[in-house]
């Protein structure tokens, strides 16, 4: 999964540097045409402004100085960001030189191009200050754990390494050897459990394995352990093997993923919300949705709701409900309280004729109104208009043991709605079958994500409502 705060990074640190580098320009223009009361931006000057910014984009350009594998160290940012500066003079003097050789005697423009390179370093400064100092940028790396084959381990670990922004490398098991795991069995498939123990322990998020369920039937068991607890596994294997077994892999489970220094990673579902584009758009959505319904519905929806439901029962208007998040993480989850106040509000699911259901809550139920808080919990971020509906922590605690890849829908931030209830799973789920139907479901919509899927989901969603269902109780 690419990493959401890298990229941030990376649209600041672009954004910085051109003001910075146009305030450096206008501020001495000002100052110095001040002095002489002219305008200070005069035709020439606004030439040496649109230079200064067409060469610092052609010296980037050259440099890759914005690229993903430059600025994972402050080291490799600062000698990046030097060379696209020496890049840049270069090619001002070169083109002076062929327009008006003059102008190289310009004392403004030398004023502009240190006050430029001054606000260049500080924006680095900054960058170094908060990757060493602040413990907000070390929770957002993905924190990793490696096991498997020697080589391949230790090519792996330089590449992480060397993307400390993005990775933080927990620890490595180079000692398995994929051709006897089998044979030496219990021993060497209890240490690989171990490792694997080790990694839910510490909270990492990804492990990445030499070896393939395929090859010993009992890694499945570990494998499946480590998706239990919301920690994703990766296969690695090197460029000659998947080379020489690339139609298998091809016809398998497997994708490939991408490459880390030319090493294929490859994952056993299709995720297309791991790519950061992807999330960008599935959030502004999120975004743009959430507020539209707050500003035109809820605003004076939801006063009148209050007053309605306060009118019928004691006890507050809103219910909050800790539910499972996205990787498990609990969260409050807003509703329109439907229920008289009990003390199995957290325990029992609501039932078809429950005695706990009040009037206009069976109104509330049947229409899915009072889902219509959780716009909140969607413009804050911790749930998206469509995904996989969060439970209470008991039935997650629950299900996780007895539905096999139950906790793989975690992967996703939780929805108000999503294809699972489009399609008749939601409510009571009384049997088994019923609970492992709305986890096939939640599966698929992740593994075939698009934002035409949500729209469709919304759109059915609203018409459900409507019409009325019959599991909405």
């Amino acid at each position: 999964m690419e990493s959401r705060h890298v990229f941030i990074l990376l649209a600041f640190l672009i954004l910085l540097d051109f003001i910075f580098i146009n305030c450096s320009f206008i501020t001495i223009f000002h100052i110095l045409s001040s002095e002489s009361n002219n305008n200070s931006l005069s035709n020439p000057n606004l030439i040496y402004l649109i230079m200064a910014n067409a060469t610092w984009i052609l010296a980037v350009a050259i440099n890759y100085t914005y690229s993903h594998s430059n600025i994972q160290t402050t080291s490799s940012l600062l000698k990046k960001s030097g060379l696209t500066f020496i890049t840049q003079q270069i090619l001002m003097g070169s083109a002076f030189l062929l327009i008006n050789p003059s102008q190289l005697n310009n004392l403004e423009l030398y004023h502009a191009m240190t006050f430029e390179f001054l606000g260049i370093v500080l924006v680095r400064m900054v960058i170094y200050l908060t990757e060493r100092y602040h413990p907000w940028l070390d929770s957002t790396k993905k924190k990793i754990l490696i096991i498997g084959d020697h080589d391949l381990v230790l090519r792996l670990e330089q590449y992480f390494l060397k993307h400390t922004l993005s990775f933080s490398l927990a620890g490595s098991f180079p000692d398995y050897n994929t051709t006897t795991i089998c044979e030496t069995n219990s021993k060497q498939i209890s240490r690989l459990n171990d490792s694997v123990r080790y990694a839910i322990e510490n909270k990492l998020d990804e492990v990445y394995t030499t070896q393939f369920p395929e090859k010993c039937a009992d890694l499945d068991e570990v494998l499946n352990l480590a998706e239990k607890h919301c920690v994703r596994v990766k296969y690695v294997t090197s460029f000659m093997q998947f080379t020489r077994e690339e139609e298998a892999f091809r016809n398998s489970n497997y994708r490939l993923k991408r490459f880390y220094d030319g090493i294929p990673i490859l994952v056993n579902r299709k995720e297309p919300l791991s790519l950061i584009s992807n999330r960008i758009i599935k959030r502004l959505f999120d975004i743009v949705f959430s507020l539209l319904v707050i500003i035109f519905l809820l605003s004076w929806f939801l006063p009148l709701m209050i007053i309605l439901i306060r009118l019928e029962s004691k006890g507050e208007a809103i219910f909050m409900q800790l539910r499972s998040g996205k990787n498990s993480l609990p969260f409050y989850c807003l509703k329109f309280r439907s229920m008289n106040m009990n003390k199995d509000s957290n325990n029992l699911q609501a039932t078809r004729n429950d005695p706990r259901i009040t009037s206009i809550g069976a109104f509330m139920r049947k229409t899915s109104i009072d889902e219509l808080p959780q716009f909140f919990n969607v413009l804050l971020g911790n749930m998206s208009v469509v995904g996989p509906r969060p439970h209470m922590l008991k039935h997650t605690e629950e299900y996780s043991e007895l539905i096999e890849k139950y906790m793989v829908r975690h992967f996703l931030k939780p929805g108000i709605t999503g294809w699972a209830q489009i399609n008749g799973f939601r409510g009571e789920t009384k049997h088994h079958a019923q609970m492992l139907g709305r986890v096939k479901h939640d599966i698929w919509y992740m593994e075939n994500w698009s934002l035409f899927q949500d729209l469709k989901i919304i759109y059915k969603t609203v018409s459900n409502a409507i019409s009325g269902e019959d599991n909405a109780f």
